[in-house]
């Protein structure tokens, strides 16, 4: 079995601490992205709207399946998901 060499070991260990920064931003828009929709909920239903918009909803997905096909209306769906959220907490 060959081993790797040095060199290359250490490139990806750093690529890998990269991607481990990205993870981490991702994570940081993600709940930034959910306290919004969370507000967007609280002000929709405050003024007697529903709490989910399935229009908006479909525009939000629509970028996503376009850049990454099946794979990235599943991506859009679980952020969705992620930021409705079962009941947005009163105020």
């Amino acid at each position: 079995m060959a081993h790797a060499e040095p060199t290359a070991l250490a490139d990806v260990t750093a690529l890998r601490a990269e991607l481990d920064v990205v993870d981490a931003e991702i994570r940081t828009l993600l709940e930034r992205r959910r306290a919004l929709s969370r507000e967007v909920q609280r002000t929709r239903l405050s003024s007697g709207g529903t709490r989910t918009d399935f229009t908006r909803e479909m525009r939000v997905i629509a970028p996503y399946t376009a850049a990454y096909g099946r794979q990235g209306t599943a991506i859009a769906m679980a952020v969705l998901e992620i930021c409705r959220g079962a009941s947005v907490p009163a105020p």
